[in-house]
């Protein structure tokens, strides 16, 4: 063999041993950061997706709280109780029927998470009293005509929300919306919320009942998966909720059933957990997949777990384009290793030779010194092989850059979430009372502060009106408030009286400031409240 030969072959072979080498060595570095990356973002993701199902249902639980202490569901009750009038203001049965009506019509206009308001007497085989839906034309909110009231004492619901007691709830499992009693064509997921009503005598006299619809949650869960994603939905007895073959969903209740604990068997340990968990397993070819879980509870009772997916192809979808820039780049440098070699080995064997202990001295020190100042083809390969390793350089740098971004992203996050949890516990333990409220002076927040100032639990608070704490006699000074708030402005130190539960007043020290959104809308209401009595 002919030096000329035995030259192209280990210049073929050296150049081909060093891009492939570090070729290698950057994607399996790579695949690792890219793995893990996608790990902790469908992590994150799906966490996101739970929390944002507790929320959307989250406000019905209070609502339901909150309307039992409503006037006219207790005028209502007294004059059903006295035969049709109420005693007291001597208001007819139907008017308070009609007024509560309204009212609830209202209420479900400004609250598209809800399909429906009911109240259900324990009278006449558990027969509705008032009855708000969206089942009017084009599906508009409309008040159901007394001739259109249903009996419903036999349903599970009722029975299950009659024997509670005054301050229980009843949150019922995620299914589908009925109409007439049969499931709706176009598939509502729906989450009935509902509380015990008594009479004055303490005994039962209905129920209040909110449905919850809840597509618009996870229509936002769908389309909110990345490309190559999966993201399903499933009950703690098996049923998918969200699937990406909808004829899967709710599979128990339409007579078709399946189980995801049998599709995820690693996960159906985690049914009812509380904590959520991500990994990185191995699917039927061997290749390792992104999974996360993320538990929720709808209404603070229902529990539903978010599960996420990301495959291997769409993990690894960057580190395929640079390994095939890699090998593109490979390419080009042994054919131009080869063609060199063949046409001018024997009068450029000292600067191959240089050039070939140079290649060797990538893959034992680590260290580049080749000659590109060599004449002719010899200093053209040099200097071909030169990029090449400067390109891997760049891609290998570019990479490092990821790998610290995405540290300081994960340090950002937790420090983000240090700050609110110090935040919350600040709000806890702070000795003023910290309420918060919609624009029309709805409660929101109550802090344990508020509890002990005004001697109303956060569950008696929140959802009643502000005036709840203002003497008759100051309700023009809260109603000028809340209008110049709702213009922006805020309020340091205002000395004002305030009125406790027990009907005492005392003399305080308000901050009222509002709440803005990012866009600088103002959604809502702050007030601190400081005891200067």
């Amino acid at each position: 063999m002919t030096l000329t030969t035995r030259l192209a072959i280990a210049m073929i072979a050296l150049v081909a041993i060093a891009v492939s080498a570090v070729g290698w060595l950057s994607y399996r570095n790579l695949e690792q950061a890219l793995l893990q990356g996608a790990r902790d973002r469908i992590e994150t993701h799906s966490r996101q997706i739970a929390t944002d199902l507790e929320y959307y249902a989250s406000s019905a639980t209070g609502d339901v709280a909150g309307f039992r202490s409503a006037v006219a569901l207790h005028g209502l009750i007294r004059a059903r109780k006295a035969g049709g009038t109420d005693p007291i203001d001597g208001v007819s049965e139907k008017t308070w029927r009609d007024r509560i009506a309204s009212r609830l019509a209202a209420e479900l206009e400004a609250k598209p998470s809800y399909a429906m308001f009911r109240i259900i007497g324990v009278d006449d085989g558990g027969r509705e009293l008032v009855r708000v839906d969206r089942n009017g034309p084009n599906g508009t909110v409309r008040i159901v005509p007394e001739e259109g009231m249903q009996t419903r004492g036999d349903r599970d619901y009722f029975q299950e929300t009659i024997r509670l007691g005054p301050k229980q709830i009843y949150v019922s499992p995620l299914d589908l919306g009925r109409f007439n009693g049969r499931i709706e064509e176009t598939h509502r997921p729906t989450v009935r919320v509902a509380a015990p009503i008594f009479a004055s005598d303490g005994k039962p006299f209905g129920i209040f009942m909110v449905d919850v619809d809840m597509r618009r949650a996870f229509d936002r869960a769908r389309s909110s998966a990345w490309p190559g994603e999966t993201i399903y939905v499933v009950n703690r007895s098996g049923d998918y909720l969200i699937h990406p073959d909808r004829s899967r969903e709710f599979g128990a209740l339409l007579g078709r059933p399946n189980d995801w604990k049998a599709d995820f068997p690693h996960l159906a340990a985690q049914a009812g957990a509380k904590q959520g968990s991500a990994d990185i397993v191995l699917d039927q070819t061997a290749r390792p997949d992104g999974i996360a879980f993320a538990p929720a509870l709808l209404a603070g009772a229902e529990w539903v777990g978010v599960i996420e997916t990301t495959p291997y192809a769409e993990i690894m979808a960057p580190a395929a384009s640079i390994r095939n820039t890699s090998l593109l780049v490979g390419a080009v440098a042994v054919l131009s290793a080869a063609v060199l070699a063949l046409l001018i080995a024997r009068s450029l064997t000292r600067p191959i030779v240089r050039l070939t202990e140079a290649v060797q001295g990538v893959v034992s020190k680590g260290k580049v010194a080749i000659p590109v100042d060599a004449r002719g083809e010899t200093g053209v390969l040099a200097r071909a092989f030169a990029q090449a390793i400067e390109e891997v350089n760049a891609k290998t740098i570019a990479l490092q850059h990821e790998v610290r971004e995405h540290r300081r992203t994960v340090a950002a996050r937790d420090h983000h979430a240090e700050r609110e949890r110090l935040f919350s516990a600040a709000v806890e333990s702070t000795s003023d009372a910290i309420i918060t409220m919609s624009l029309d002076g709805t409660i929101t927040g109550w802090n344990p502060a508020a509890e002990r100032l005004f001697g109303y639990s956060a569950a008696e608070a929140v959802g009643e009106n502000i005036t709840l704490l203002v003497p008759d006699d100051r309700l023009p000074e809260i109603q000028d408030a809340l209008r110049r708030i709702g213009w922006g402005e805020s309020f340091e130190h205002n000395e004002t009286v305030r009125q406790r539960k027990d009907g005492s007043r005392i003399e305080v020290s308000i901050s009222i400031s509002p709440i803005k959104s990012s866009s600088g809308a103002t959604i809502g209401i702050s007030k601190v409240v400081r005891d200067i009595t």
